[in-house]
């Protein structure tokens, strides 16, 4: 027997699927723009999970001219990367809700279910994070 039947199902899974195509897309525009050179406040708090613009200082350097880092890398901001950071960019972890998602429509078992709810958490986890950015 599952806890998860009907709307409430579907519309969890839509909800884990489209926002872990969202959060996709964005950090991959994010990552683009590091790799431009185009890197301000913006992509390295979402990209790492640093949400203070002065510890962003202390751990990349000081921005160059217009407030960008243009000496930063993917790799870099990666290997620095905090708990907030894995949330809001890691193209695994969207990739597995959007999977576990999937999954539950096709496969409506108990044990896919409490993976689409541990999905649902990531998810949620990202977009509360995303509300902390700096502005």
């Amino acid at each position: 027997m599952s806890f998860l039947s009907g709307l409430p199902l579907i519309s969890i899974a839509l909800a884990v699927m489209l926002s872990g195509l969202i959060r996709l897309i964005q950090s991959s525009q994010l990552r683009q723009r590091v790799q431009m050179g185009m890197t301000s406040v913006r992509e390295l708090a979402e990209l790492s999970g640093i949400m203070d613009a002065k510890e962003l200082q202390d751990v990349f350097g000081p921005p160059g001219m217009n407030r960008i880092w243009s000496h930063v890398t993917v790799a870099a901001i990666e290997e620095r990367r905090e708990l907030a950071g894995y949330l809001m960019s890691a193209s695994r972890l969207h990739t597995f809700s959007m999977l576990a998602a999937l999954a539950v429509l096709i496969f409506p078992h108990w044990s896919l279910q409490l993976v689409l709810m541990a999905a649902a958490l990531i998810q949620t986890g990202a977009w509360l994070s995303a509300s902390q950015l700096p502005k």
